[in-house]
């Protein structure tokens, strides 16, 4: 049996090619020396195939695998009118990880708004936050101060990027950060599709004692082609993945928030 299924693995491309990428969807990422092992081919076969699928916006070749594609980029408004219910439960558990007292820096995206909005009414905290929506949410809130970033706004994130928002970032030392990401990998880290938008969240949480990570299930083993910090650097990773999709992180020492884990301390 091995050896018909090594055969027609040679024979049939597209065969070969639906067996990886049922692996990708089982796992978020393949490995393609694993993959060579058990379809009985070459590892330049499997390149070969995986250049083909990514051609074909199926997967993102990353070194010795590929990974799920992120999503197309779209605009604020656009993704705001398509709420998903993945990004109300993460932005739900994530309210509760915001730390009371201090001062912590929120990025852009829809899941960080909806987690503003959803921000407790007796939490105390300063917010300085790139994102003119976000500053906006808390206007009313009555213990959160807020601080907007000065700088260029990105049309696509909707958040303020430049040089200008980085050294302002890079003379605060915020308790911690709140950002969600385009993609989180194990091997590859938290990255984001847009450049600009990615300067910014990288200084915001190389100048925050904890960052804070929000990925919805589709996200993690995604890649983007903005890296903004090792999967190592994350302190916490808020998503609605089943526990099982997690351990690769849990591995790494990161807490992991999940509906079926929805507690970890947030640090005062």
């Amino acid at each position: 049996m091995r050896r018909v299924r090594n055969e027609l693995g040679r024979a049939f491309p597209p065969a070969r090619q639906a067996e990886i990428l049922a692996a990708l969807d089982a796992a978020g990422r393949v490995v393609s020396a694993d993959v060579a092992t058990r379809l009985g081919v070459s590892i330049d076969t499997v390149r070969r195939d995986l250049a083909e699928l990514e051609a074909l916006g199926a997967l993102r070749r990353v070194r010795g695998g590929a990974v799920r594609p992120a999503r197309a980029p779209r605009r604020l408004a656009d993704r705001l009118a398509l709420e998903e219910p993945s990004t109300a439960t993460v932005a739900g558990l994530a309210a509760g990880q915001v730390p009371r007292g201090g001062v912590v820096a929120f990025a852009g995206g829809t899941t960080v708004l909806l987690v503003a909005q959803r921000l407790p009414r007796d939490l105390e905290a300063t917010v300085v936050t790139s994102s003119p929506d976000v500053a906006l949410a808390l206007r009313d809130h009555p213990t959160v101060d807020v601080d907007l970033l000065g700088g260029h706004l990105h049309r696509m994130s909707q958040t303020v990027t430049g040089a200008e928002t980085v050294a302002q970032l890079q003379a605060l030392r915020p308790d911690a950060c709140v950002v969600s990401a385009c993609g989180v990998d194990p091997g590859v880290g938290v990255t984001f599709r847009e450049r600009d938008e990615a300067l910014v969240v990288r200084t915001m949480i190389e100048r925050s004692a904890r960052a804070i990570v929000l990925a919805s299930a589709d996200k993690l083993g995604s890649v983007s082609p903005y890296v903004v910090a090792p999967a190592a650097g994350v302190d916490v990773l808020v998503t609605d993945a089943p526990r099982a999709a997690v351990a690769a992180y849990e591995r790494l020492g990161i807490a992991v928030v999940t509906p079926e884990a929805p507690a970890v301390s947030a640090a005062a």
